[in-house]
């Protein structure tokens, strides 16, 4: 068979099993030994067990677990809800200032986190219900939390980062840092976005009276318990940026400074450590069963030739450079609206990352945009996976008094409230493909 037919067969083979609600990973994996042996026989299987134990004792994917481990133990100890509150306590006076402030909690959250679905759960039932019974807009009320959420992706540090950075080669710290910038760039978009919204139109989102808002004490106390994880974040990073520490250092750091702090704040328990570690486990080994498959069929499309054949085709179609970023940025993003984005890495990265270095991008740019594009995809109707945790929290609070309101809310509404945020995150993106320097100035830095 030739190449073109080998690679039609295959993906044709991935749609299918994907089609059909096969996991992810397991259809990874099963597409990869079942090619391998048609294509090379029984004696070819014998580099799989090689290929399984060179990713998953990897530098860098021993770092995934360990980040796992920190944002669980973070959401465990209820940080979520201190990190709220202090924001709303800044934020409280301008227009829109809970809708501002829990884009911004979402952001900071799931930048702590990793995991951009626990800003939607945590806010969900925090945030929404404050907003609806203070006279917000509905939508607008809804409509921020998904994609703040999304920022997880970007703000470091985020698992996609290290997993984007493990697959690929492109060092973990230059995704990071060079993520770091377009991440908080959005989140002030955002923010600039809800301000001049509520302040042209203030029915949206009634503005508290200065005698609710809370005085300067009160918002150094609630900014003074998140100070801690905030440190603890910085000296993460800070050990990464200096080269001090590798990221799975830095990792091992962070897991044992959020144990710190539990024990600090009465919350580390022997019935809670093993709650994190059991929640931790299962959650890795998803993630770590997902860069196994992930290998493998990157490996095949090295043996079949398909990814050469794919990376000449780009080549010789002569769309350029940015003609082929966006081709590659709007198959990521469409993807995004179907699948996971850690599962979004390991699909194309063995197709796109060859093109990328026969055409001399620069890797960190390109893996930024990537990025981006995966948080997209999280936001992105009809299937983005924010979308669905915030469809979820809304049935879970619509009963709640004073939330009469949401019982209206349909999937169009969760749709229509997150669009706004989607064309900002696209036209961020534009921003960072115009400019590369968004990307790469701060990694050059390094």
């Amino acid at each position: 068979m030739s190449p073109e037919l080998i690679t039609i067969l295959i993906f044709a083979n991935l749609i299918l099993f994907l089609a059909t609600g096969f996991p992810v990973a397991f259809s990874l994996i099963g597409i990869s030994l079942i090619w391998i042996l048609i294509l090379h026989g029984d004696r070819a299987l014998g580099m799989v067990p090689s290929t399984i134990f060179d990713t998953a004792t990897t530098d860098i994917f021993i770092a995934a677990p360990l980040f796992i481990f920190m944002a669980i133990a973070l959401y465990r100890v209820g940080i979520g809800n201190l990190i709220y509150e202090a924001i709303h306590h800044w934020t409280a006076g301008v227009p829109g200032g809970l809708a501002i402030g829990t884009v911004a909690a979402a952001a900071l959250i799931a930048a702590m986190t990793g995991i951009g679905g626990t800003a939607v759960l945590v806010l969900g039932v925090l945030a929404i219900p404050e907003m609806i019974r203070r006279g917000y807009n509905v939508r607008l009320a809804i409509g921020g939390l998904p994609p703040g959420g999304a920022l997880g992706v970007l703000i470091p540090p985020t698992v996609i980062g290290v997993l984007l950075g493990g697959f690929t080669g492109i060092p973990v710290g230059h995704l990071f840092f060079g993520a770091a910038v377009p991440g908080l760039l959005i989140a002030v978009l955002f923010c600039i976005y809800i301000l001049i919204r509520c302040t042209m139109n203030p029915e949206l989102a009634p503005r508290l009276a200065k005698e609710d808002r809370p005085p300067m004490r009160e918002k150094l106390i609630a900014t003074s318990r998140i100070a801690l994880p905030m440190v603890l974040i910085a000296v993460v990073l800070g050990s990464i940026w200096r080269g001090v520490a590798t990221p799975s250092e830095a990792a091992g750091i962070g897991a044992l400074g959020t144990l710190v702090i539990a024990l600090g704040m009465g919350r580390l328990s022997f019935r809670a450590l093993r709650e994190m570690l059991t929640d931790a486990g299962q959650v890795s080994v998803m993630v770590l069963t997902l860069v196994v498959g992930g290998a493998l069929f990157s490996r095949l499309l090295q043996f079949s030739g398909s990814a050469r054949m794919i990376s000449e085709m780009m080549v010789g179609i002569d769309v350029g450079v940015y003609g082929t970023l966006l081709i590659f940025l709007g198959l990521a993003i469409l993807l995004g609206m179907f699948i996971d984005g850690a599962a979004i890495i390991f699909i194309v990265t063995p197709i796109m990352m060859p093109v990328v270095e026969s055409m001399g991008i620069h890797p960190v740019w390109f893996g930024v945009m990537l990025m981006i594009a995966v948080a997209i995809g999280y936001v992105t109707p009809p299937f983005g996976m924010n979308l669905f945790y915030l469809k979820g929290i809304i049935e879970q609070i619509k009963g709640t008094p004073g939330c009469e309101a949401l019982n209206r809310v349909g999937v169009r509404d969760i749709w229509m409230s997150c669009l706004p945020y989607v064309v900002v995150m696209i036209l961020a993106l534009g921003l960072v493909l115009l400019f590369p320097g968004l990307a790469t100035w701060l990694p050059g830095h390094m």
